[in-house]
């Protein structure tokens, strides 16, 4: 079904820009770092960036650092995200006291049902939120979650592995709480092979996060501290990718436009990605069954996974069985996309 392919332009850059690293000997903590961080605070607006290793390593660290110097406690995920959320909430050494459920058509929990599982909380004002925007979208509800967790004194951080570029009335997820963690790996809607991009608009925790990363070997006042960062080589080619961030979202929103208009003509239900101010950054495109996507889009070979086809906790919905996911990258072959609208076209509603 092809691959995912990075634009031409991007690895131009590279090219150009690689052997003056060699030539410099600066392989680390170089002007690549700072370009990248320079991009991200330009295209997102948040006050603070930094690059990591990975997602997960951009999560972890932020969560540590809210149960060191802030005190919480406990944490809570949501049921539809992937199992990894799960395991950087227990390495993270906070408790978890379980998952939100989720819901359709977003796949992503509603405010309400975010306000029934802290209603169960003994005390939630030393609980973490690690929330995932799911697909490509940011959860439509964010804004009324934010609100709640504020009230509650909940820390609001955002898994936004799925949501580079995405936004919610133009404004880019991870600034929606305390802070969230881009990711750059290599199947994501902007992919740069690895590498995870932290933002904030606290201004305190940025300042942690960035002692954190050097160890603090200057100060040496921290407790805590890991090398999460990224060579020089890594931060070049992740900002030749990320820098046409808006030419990758609009080559797939070609194809997101062209998958809508096929699936309103058969009545197949799918996850907006424009609706209610969203501009999503079409990562996934996940179309919706009514009972079981095994059974109704059985005739749809052309797929890629689906988000998730398990859950982490109560699935009322059943969101991983009844959902599927078309192809939707950069640069698909115009092969596969008449394709799978054929295929979209004779599958029973």
């Amino acid at each position: 079904m092809g691959m995912i392919k990075i634009p031409k332009a991007a690895i131009k850059k590279f090219e150009m820009n690689y052997p003056e690293i060699f030539e410099t000997g600066n392989l680390a903590e170089g002007k690549w770092n700072k370009e990248l961080a320079a991009f991200f605070t330009d295209y997102t607006g948040a006050n603070y960036v930094m690059p990591f290793s990975s997602n997960g390593s951009g999560l972890l660290a932020i969560l540590m650092l809210l149960k060191k110097h802030r005190g919480y406690k406990n944490i809570f995920i949501q049921s539809n995200t992937m199992y990894g959320v799960k395991t950087i909430a227990a390495s993270s050494e906070l408790n978890l006291v379980g998952s939100v459920p989720c819901s359709l058509p977003s796949l992503m929990p509603t405010a309400q049902q975010v306000k029934d599982f802290i209603n169960t909380l003994p005390n939630a004002s030393e609980t973490v939120f690690l929330a995932t925007h799911i697909g490509g979208i940011v959860n439509p509800e964010i804004e009324e979650i934010a609100a709640l967790c504020k009230i509650n004194g909940i820390a609001l951080v955002e898994d936004c592995a799925h949501s580079l570029g995405a936004t919610l009335n133009g404004k880019h997820t991870g600034l929606f709480g305390v802070a969230g963690v881009y990711s750059l790996y290599a199947t994501k809607a902007v992919a740069a092979g690895e590498g995870g991009i932290a933002v904030s608009n606290d201004t305190e925790l940025g300042a942690l996060i960035s002692k954190f990363q050097i160890y603090d070997r200057f100060d040496q006042k921290e407790e805590i501290g890991v090398n999460f960062r990224i060579s020089e080589l890594q931060a070049l080619f992740s900002l030749a990718v990320c820098e046409l961030s808006e030419e990758i979202i609009a080559n797939k929103a070609a194809i997101a436009d062209r998958y809508i208009t096929a699936c309103k003509k058969v009545g197949i239900s799918y996850v907006d990605p424009y609706t209610n101010g969203q501009r999503g950054n079409h990562y996934k495109f996940s179309i919706i069954a009514e009972n079981s996507a095994a059974d109704e889009f059985k005739l749809i070979t052309n797929r890629t996974s689906p988000v998730y086809d398990y859950t982490l906790g109560e699935d009322p919905q059943m969101i991983h069985i009844k959902h599927i996911c078309l192809p939707i990258w950069y640069g698909l072959e115009e092969s596969v996309i008449a394709k799978t609208i054929e295929q979209i076209s004779v599958s029973p509603k």
